[in-house]
């Protein structure tokens, strides 16, 4: 009942990224359109450096159903990247369905989707995702549901493997490339364009190393703060064209959505610098710095793609961990699979109880309206409890049939012929979701629901 669709660095380019990639403020915004579309009941958009992905679910498992919702989502990401009725978007999404789209959420919070496999950063923006959703209000019980197995999958390949041990990050694989190009950093000034999260992993990194470190932020009171955490100098944004004068190493990691380092301002501190070489290392999507600064002599531009190769080149180790974490998420998803077959069955199971319950509560109500309304509350009340012990009594045998045959071919069948029978009406997974708790609970107090 889960669709997923979206791109990432395994398909599409940085050009074609940074085209839909969503920060906080535009994710909230997404989010708040995405309530009006009709047939998204619950969605949630992870958007990182590395990834846009929108996660809805269907209102029903059927394939119709996961194509309908897969189709909405595809153009609301086309409508991000201003390029609907073309393919020049689409060409680049990927779509995963049902226990697919499951298994693809496990891997990505485990971060064995990841550019750095192992790195810990992709876990939170999960978390973050799924928390913006539940303030939006696209947050359902199944999408809550989703969450809480994705965080304990994603604990698990922590604690049992060793996938995320020793520097792995999208900053520290910058500091290495920094570290390809001048050998030993100790008293190279490094300049950190931006005060994020990624900016702070760097900075840490660039101390051990002993670089001098400039940090420039649009906001003084964030690059100051960084600064003396990090023994470095902190400098406003309109310092820049200075700071690229000094910078041996510029490290780049706003959530700007132009370029912030343009190619003129890159050719005036080249003019100041006499020819002394300048390196960029672009690692924010959408990009900081303008492509066409790398034509410039003596200039070196390198972003978030370019640092695949370095990524490729350290993965042998982490083969062996990141073959017992998809051990890992391979179990967990069809752990999951069996809880959402079975919730495909509580809808109908829900609706059966409530018809039920309805009829015998009308009557009983005609009764007491009538010739039992000399009864008083407690005798009333030994009625509601009679009444509710003989609707679960009087269902204890079709529930438990259709729990039993989740997996039988003929359990559809089943599924199907009681609605025929009773003329039930079609709840969605995220109403049965609740419902279905609801339900097994009444059950469960009279002691006719099934051990599972």
């Amino acid at each position: 009942m889960i669709v997923v669709v979206g791109l990432s660095h395994k398909k599409a380019p940085i050009e074609i990224r940074e085209r839909i990639a969503v920060d906080r403020e535009g994710g909230a915004a997404l989010l708040e359109s995405l309530k009006a579309v009709p047939g998204l009941r619950e969605v949630a958009c992870i958007s990182t450096c590395n990834r846009t992905e929108l996660v809805a679910v269907a209102k029903g498992p059927s394939e119709a159903e996961l194509d309908a919702t897969a189709r909405v989502l595809v153009q609301v990401l086309e409508r991000i990247a201003g390029t609907q009725g073309t393919s020049e978007i689409a060409r680049y999404l990927d779509l995963r369905k049902g226990p697919e789209a499951v298994r693809h959420l496990f891997r990505v919070a485990s971060a064995l989707d990841s550019l750095v496999v192992g790195e810990p950063q992709i876990l939170g923006q999960v978390k973050d995702a799924f928390e913006a959703a539940q303030k939006a209000g696209t947050l359902g019980p199944f999408l809550q549901r989703v969450l809480s197995r994705t965080l304990h999958v994603a604990k698990r390949v922590r604690t049992e493997t060793a996938i995320g041990a020793g520097q792995v990050s999208i900053s520290s694989v910058a500091i290495d490339l920094a570290r390809q190009i001048f050998g030993e950093l100790a008293d190279r000034t490094v300049v950190l364009l931006g005060a994020g999260e990624m900016a702070e992993a760097a900075a840490k990194l660039l101390v051990r190393l002993g670089a001098k470190l400039v940090v420039v932020n649009r906001s003084r009171e964030r690059a100051e703060l960084l600064a003396s955490q990090m023994g470095g100098v902190p400098r406003n944004m309109s310092e820049l064209s200075a700071c690229l004068v000094e910078a041996d190493v510029v490290i780049t990691s706003t959530s700007a959505r132009n370029f912030v380092v343009t190619t003129d301002m890159v050719r005036a501190a080249m003019k100041a610098r006499r020819g002394k070489s300048l390196f960029f290392i672009d690692i924010a999507v959408p990009r900081d710095v303008e492509p066409a600064v790398h034509r410039l002599d003596n200039v070196y531009l390198y972003d978030i793609d370019d640092l695949s190769h370095i990524v490729a080149e350290s993965m042998e180790g982490r083969l062996k961990e990141a073959e017992r974490a998809e051990a890992i998420v391979l179990e967990e998803t069809q752990t999951f699979e069996l809880w959402a077959e079975r919730l495909n069955v509580k809808p109908t199971i829900v609706a059966l109880r409530a018809k039920v319950r309805g009829a015998l509560s009308a009557e009983l109500e005609r009764s007491l309206s009538g010739r039992l309304k000399h009864l008083g509350d407690a005798e009333r009340e030994a009625l509601a409890v009679m009444m509710e012990a003989a609707v679960n009594r009087l269902l204890h045998g079709p529930v438990t049939r259709m729990k039993e045959m989740v997996n039988d071919p003929r359990g559809e069948e089943l599924v199907e012929a009681a609605h025929l029978l009773f003329d039930l009406p079609r709840l969605t997974p995220s109403e049965s979701a609740d419902d279905a708790i609801d339900s097994e609970r009444g059950a469960a107090a009279d002691g006719t629901g099934t051990r599972r």
